[in-house]
């Protein structure tokens, strides 16, 4: 009995650690799938966030769980935002039993480069699932994307044909999170790169005039991670 409390002080210690992207990746894939939903975040496994010493937790971002809050309650609160990548959500290969047709997204209507997407110009049609893959196959993750090239309504719509989607786009005004000795202050900045959610991107702090490196937690927030030498 005399090694208990020793143990207990092991255990403890044990259980702070640096959470990693492959951390989670795991507890966003179990939380999804708790509700029904299929998650592949983007996220690298040898990625390191913060200090944690108890389970993660991960909530809807929005109104949906396309982006997802992951949080550390303790031993220092923290938290991050990214993108769930429900499947539907992002396009990927139509899983379809054998002999059956799958679906994809096409246009109504030839568009050009630079066009948006709205909402009458698209359609489901089916597709022979061996002719194609990478394509989208939910409308409303086309509705509203540029086309990057032009396209007719005889190729179902893929990534390569639209243009990244950004969260922050350079010139924007966004909202830094500083953390410093326990202290969080909010501070005005400017993107001077585009990024998505889980980027690390160059900004600048327009209190201070400084260059920062910062992680794109939300859509116009971005965690501070360090200054830029001068």
């Amino acid at each position: 009995m005399l090694f208990w409390p020793v143990a207990l002080l092991a255990q403890d210690q044990a259980a702070t650690r640096i959470v990693t992207g492959q951390e989670v990746q795991q507890a966003i894939i179990e939380r999804l799938a708790s509700v029904g939903e299929i998650a592949a975040p983007n996220v690298m496994p040898e990625k390191q966030f913060y200090a944690c010493d108890a389970p993660l937790e991960v909530e809807q971002a929005f109104s949906g769980w396309r982006s997802v809050t992951v949080r550390c309650p303790s031993p220092v609160e923290w938290s991050i935002a990214l993108r769930a990548q429900v499947q539907g959500a992002l396009p990927h290969v139509p899983k379809v039993a054998e002999g059956k047709v799958a679906q994809a997204v096409f246009l109504r209507r030839p568009l050009r480069s630079g066009d948006r997407i709205q909402l009458d110009d698209l359609e489901i049609r089916p597709i022979d699932p061996l002719s194609v893959n990478n394509v989208y196959i939910v409308i409303e993750d086309v509705v509203g994307r540029v086309l990057s090239q032009s396209l007719t309504p005889r190729v179902p719509v893929s990534p390569r044909h639209l243009q990244r989607d950004w969260a922050i786009n350079a010139d924007d005004i966004v909202t830094l999170r500083i953390v410093n000795g326990g202290i969080e202050i909010e501070s005005p900045g400017i993107a001077l790169e585009p990024g998505q959610i889980g980027d690390n991107i160059r900004l600048r702090n327009l209190s201070s005039g400084s260059e920062v490196i910062g992680l794109i937690s939300q859509e116009r927030k971005v965690q501070v991670i360090s200054k830029m030498a001068p």
